[in-house]
């Protein structure tokens, strides 16, 4: 059994299937339960006991969902744990990637098959580490404003909180794993992604890694102190309480029976961002975009991308996805955009710009370009001036119907595990191509073990730059850096970014 021990514990892993060796369900900070809840992280104490690393930690508190794996696992508010992979025993100085898992800061967890390193170590020599971090009402919601909200003034963003947490144990403990803490690439996709973002300009953040790669989530996936206010206010008062005190000391059955059932089903075209991180310029700049426009990621090597159809990934929730669409974005918006989008005169433009086209489907290209695509094109136009950025553009379409190249389809070519027997083909339908799922692994492989990707050809792509935007475009047939492909609809919704999500006089 493969052992290692630190001054947290001796920690004993096993060896996978494929012959790498992992470490799973470690915990990185005290269990967030009776006083700790709502409470910013607390540090480990060195102690000098055994842990059995053979099995996942529990998944955070949620609302079952048959779509996200980690939620049909035993859950628990002790969830802050973390696991690690690594190809081999023995390793030295291996570059470090640390993964946020997704799930719209609501649900998810370091769990799903999807996320498993075993491949991922076999085939590149890196070591990998995968988290799980308080979500939904646990890790963001906003008490601040609620009476006694004082002692409660950081719960608005705990899962962030947690994730740094995660990444402080990292640069404490990972060296006995095999792993560089002078070369650490944080990337997650979703919220993950967004979270991954949102750490690069978080002065906590600094130093903890060295790179970051964003998969479908820019940096505009957060919440203002005013619009979690009344969402807190309203629980609060769901469950009977006057106070954040009361509310803090129910029984956690009574809270996720709440939260789950009644709360739950009035906001379900909202609930994937009301638990969003809350930006209150303490411990998040108040603006993130602004802040990463003026350089507070300048330190930070990134590559940035999203998928052609990302919003087609929603069509596993809706069932009337073309007519529900409108109203979900419409409660999207609020958060993207702090409240302060005009989505009439927007959506008035991108008609006038794309007629003729079914409505449907020109709705659907909307809200993928203004919710992922535009938002994730300026900051690559904004990190470039101070330091090195790559900009994807996943392209490979599902063999299922309708779903195209959505949200989250490129997760198992990235980790590849398009091969795994007990993932379901719910994204990329049957016989995913081998030959994408090798090269996407090696170029995010390479990106954390130099600074720079590779393509599929095994060439390096070039950066992206104001003179030259250029996108890797990404599919089975071929990787082509092209340059200018979306600048009609950068032109076209640039202002709703800068309306709402920057300085009105430091543009």
């Amino acid at each position: 059994m493969p052992t290692v021990t630190t001054e947290f514990g001796t920690y004993h892993g096993i060896t996978t299937p494929q012959g790498t060796v992992a470490y799973l369900g470690i915990p990185y900070a005290k269990p967030p339960v009776g006083a700790r809840r709502w409470k910013a992280p607390e540090h480990l104490d060195p102690e000098h006991r055994d842990y059995d690393c053979t099995h996942y930690g529990d998944s955070a508190l949620q609302k079952y969902d048959p779509v996200m794996y980690a939620s049909r696992r035993q859950q628990s508010e002790n969830c802050l744990s973390l696991n690690v992979w690594v190809g081999h025993e023995g390793a030295q100085k291996l570059p470090v990637m640390v993964f946020i898992h997704g799930g719209a800061y609501v649900e998810g967890g370091s769990s799903d098959p999807m996320y498993d390193g075993s491949n991922f170590t076999k085939r590149n020599d890196v070591v990998y580490v995968t988290i799980n971090y308080r979500v939904n009402l646990f890790g963001y919601m906003n008490l601040a404003g609620l009476p006694g909200g004082d002692e409660y003034r950081q719960s608005g963003y705990l899962g962030l909180m947690d994730q740094v947490a995660a990444l402080q144990w990292v640069q404490e403990n990972i060296a006995a794993f095999g792993g560089d803490p002078d070369r650490v690439t944080l990337f997650g996709e979703s919220c993950g992604s967004g979270s991954t973002m949102l750490l690069t300009v978080a002065p906590a953040a600094k130093g903890l890694f060295q790179r970051a790669i964003g998969e479908s989530g820019p940096i505009q996936l957060y919440n203002t102190p005013e619009s979690t206010a009344p969402y807190a206010q309203e629980f609060m008062e769901m469950m009977g309480c006057k106070t954040a005190q009361e509310l803090a000391a129910l029984p956690v059955g009574d809270i996720m029976m709440k939260f789950t059932g009644d709360f739950f089903a009035k906001h379900i075209h909202e609930i994937s961002l009301i638990f969003a991180p809350t930006t209150d310029g303490d411990y998040l700049p108040a603006k993130p975009l602004q802040a990463f426009k003026d350089g507070a990621a300048k330190d930070v090597e990134i590559m940035l991308g999203c998928n052609a159809d990302e919003f087609a990934y929603w069509k596993l929730y809706f069932k009337d996805f073309a007519n529900e669409m409108p109203d979900f974005w419409h409660h999207q918006a609020i958060f993207h955009f702090d409240g302060k989008l005009d989505s009439e005169r927007y959506e008035k433009l991108w008609e006038q710009a794309h007629p003729g086209e079914d409505p449907a489907e020109r709705y659907l290209e909307y809200t993928n370009q203004i919710g992922f695509r535009v938002g994730t094109n300026l900051m690559c136009e904004y990190q470039s001036k101070y330091n090195t950025v790559y900009q994807y553009l996943f392209t490979y379409a599902s063999k299922i119907p309708g779903m195209g190249s959505c949200h989250a389809i490129e997760l198992p070519f990235v980790l590849h595990n398009t091969q795994r027997p007990d993932l379901p083909e719910t994204l990329t339908g049957e016989v995913p191509p081998m030959h994408l799922s090798d090269e996407m692994n090696d170029a995010w492989c390479s990106f954390a073990t130099t600074g720079r990707p590779v393509s599929g050809a095994g060439d390096a792509w070039e950066s992206y730059s104001v003179d030259h935007p250029d996108t890797m475009v990404i599919d089975e047939n071929g990787w082509n850096l092209r340059r200018d492909v979306n600048k009609e609809n950068i032109d076209l919704l640039r202002p709703a970014f800068e309306e709402c999500l920057l300085d009105g006089d430091r543009h």
